[in-house]
């Protein structure tokens, strides 16, 4: 199973705000101006947090199992919040590969994994009677059809792309085979914005990690 494919699977089950209120604290911020910074955790990770328009079903404070905190303070955050796309994911794999950058990556094919999230934090809309596996392929390549782990598979020229919509609000997006990294954000950057022109969300794109 790919890594990051793995990582949404384990969030399913990750932390929330015990009933002892050992995480986030229910009360009104204390903090002047009040929330400063939001920043949730999963799996032993602190990450950072935004208020954003609308939850998605994990991160509704009514219902939802991720809970969001004030960074100073500690108070629990009432009202609708996002994870900040531009954090590595809270998983091991995901903040070691963001040590990396200013390193000298491996010669030869890249692997690559992204998430492709919307601006507003919803969920992605869903449009029936829509062919995913074609609304995904970057119209400005030649791409077929190939067999992977992903919810929707294909292949240009010599990249293996899959993609599943696998967390709320989230596309999970893997590339391997491309010669550069520049070229697997390419092929994502233009998913990313397929999706935007079909569903009417800002899509947000972002590299986990690559090497």
């Amino acid at each position: 199973m790919r890594p990051l494919k793995r990582l949404f699977k384990t969030l399913r089950y990750t932390h929330e705000a015990l009933g002892d209120e050992t995480f986030a604290k229910t009360r009104p911020c204390e903090c002047s101006p009040e929330w400063p910074a939001l920043e949730t955790t999963a799996n032993g990770y602190i990450t950072r947090a935004l208020p954003a328009s609308h939850s998605s079903i994990k991160t509704n404070p009514e219902i939802g199992t991720f809970v969001a905190r004030c960074t100073e303070c500690h108070a629990r955050y009432p009202a609708p919040w996002t994870v900040d796309a531009n954090e590595p994911m809270s998983y091991g794999f995901a903040r070691d590969a963001a040590e990396l950058t200013a390193q000298e990556r491996p010669h030869g094919p890249v692997e690559a994994d992204y998430t492709i999230s919307t601006a507003s934090g919803n969920d992605w809309p869903t449009l029936p009677g829509t062919d995913y596996a074609t609304l995904l392929r970057p119209r400005s390549l030649v791409c077929e059809s190939a067999e992977a782990e992903g919810d929707h598979s294909f292949r240009t020229g010599t990249a293996l792309i899959s993609a599943s919509w696998e967390l709320a609000g989230t596309w999970a997006v893997h590339v391997e085979g491309t010669a550069s990294l520049e070229a697997a954000d390419l092929i994502v950057e233009e998913m990313a914005r397929q999706l935007e022109e079909a569903t009417g969300e800002t899509a947000l794109h972002h590299r986990v990690n690559g090497y």
